[in-house]
């Protein structure tokens, strides 16, 4: 009788997704949009965000068919229709280049 030994192979698996954080979606405004901004007391005022503002998206919003978007700091409730529309754009994420490493010189 003869017995077949195979190798034994590792298979390299991704790490569990679930403790990966995704980046949230960025987009630039190519004019301006009124947003809504809560205060500490709830209270919400409107607000225009400038031509060119970059707003990341950090959920869905309180407010009905808006997002929740952070500038600079601060929240905002902007709707879909505008920020998903042709007068912004996404923004891709930017490739992270690794620093070539350099010699450094021992000192006595």
């Amino acid at each position: 009788m003869t017995n077949a030994v195979a190798p034994l192979t590792t298979i390299p698996l991704p790490a569990p997704t679930e403790n990966v954080e995704v980046p949230a979606p960025l987009y630039r405004l190519s004019k301006p949009f009124a947003a809504v901004q809560f205060d500490q007391s709830a209270k919400g005022r409107i607000v225009f965000l400038p031509e060119g503002a970059e707003l990341r998206v950090v959920g869905s919003s309180c407010l009905s068919e808006c997002f929740e978007v952070r500038r600079d700091g601060q929240l905002y409730h902007i709707f879909k229709v505008d920020l998903l529309g042709p007068w912004s754009t996404r923004l891709k994420k930017r490739p992270v280049r690794p620093v070539p490493a350099r010699s450094v010189a021992a000192s006595a």
